[in-house]
């Protein structure tokens, strides 16, 4: 069984690890506060997904808050500080962990997602959101950017225009809207969204070791031109073609049956 590891000074009780086979839930615990984003809870976060990076036994998280809302964004009640410092400190290094994060990370949205909790869902590979979710981007409206992300997650996940109305006009963008724009990739019942992505992060978890490889080709993809991108697929192909679950899926078909991949090793 996975166990939470020392969470930053401050962060005791804002964030919650459970497990479910090999699934593990991280879920943002401050529903007083609508899981406004402490520096502390930032931090514990990020810590903790590098944590489950080197645990073989977890092959799929997921990611929600606590409550109604998902997260409201950034604490503001935690004083002024210096905006870049913070941003280089604590969210840059959040974001990272999410992308490069070995086994895919699914997020829960279950209800409002604002600033830079918006950043924190699109760096998840999937989005499972509520029918009462909601996203906004409301720096224009304060004399600020987006930031943690968002304006190289954005344009990817929805194309420029539409990341551009969510970033320039600051109005909220319901789940409907979500799921048209391919911000999200389904919307269920604000009382299930939950249990539905963590039957997704399941799902994935069930798959073999191919599927951080995927993630990682998917992710890198952009930075690369065609040529580049064929060669490092076929290399990938290749290395993985020698692997104990290619194997096993090969045996599995001959025999008529679900293949059964193994626990993999720490791969960080």
């Amino acid at each position: 069984m996975t166990t939470a590891i020392p969470l930053p000074a401050g962060a005791d009780g804002e964030l919650r690890l459970e497990t479910d086979s090999a699934v593990a839930v991280l879920t943002l615990n401050r529903p007083d506060r609508l899981n406004a984003l402490s520096h502390d809870l930032v931090d514990a976060l990020s810590a903790q997904l590098r944590a489950l990076a080197t645990e073989p036994t977890v092959r799929a998280v997921v990611v929600t808050g606590a409550g109604k809302a998902f997260s409201s964004g950034a604490d503001l009640r935690g004083g002024p500080s210096d905006a870049e410092a913070v941003i280089r400190n604590h969210y840059v290094p959040l974001v990272e962990e999410i992308v490069t994060c070995p086994v895919p990370v699914v997020a829960a949205i279950n209800g409002v997602a604002a600033g830079a909790a918006v950043s924190i869902a699109a760096a998840c590979d999937l989005r499972i959101a509520s029918e009462n979710a909601r996203f906004q981007l409301s720096f224009t409206r304060v004399g600020l950017v987006p930031d943690a992300g968002a304006t190289w997650l954005l344009p990817r996940l929805i194309g420029h225009g539409r990341a551009s109305e969510m970033a320039l006009l600051a109005e909220p963008v319901d789940a409907q809207t979500a799921l048209d724009w391919g911000l999200v990739n389904k919307v269920v019942a604000a009382d299930s969204v939950v249990a539905h992505a963590v039957a997704v992060a399941t799902t994935l978890a069930s798959r073999s070791s191919s599927v951080g490889p995927t993630k990682e080709l998917l992710r890198t993809g952009w930075e690369r031109v065609l040529d580049e991108q064929l060669v490092l697929e076929a290399q990938w192909q290749g290395r993985l073609q020698h692997e104990p679950d290619f194997a096993e899926a090969r045996t599995a078909f001959v025999e008529k049956r679900p293949p059964s991949f193994k626990d993999r090793t720490p791969r960080r």
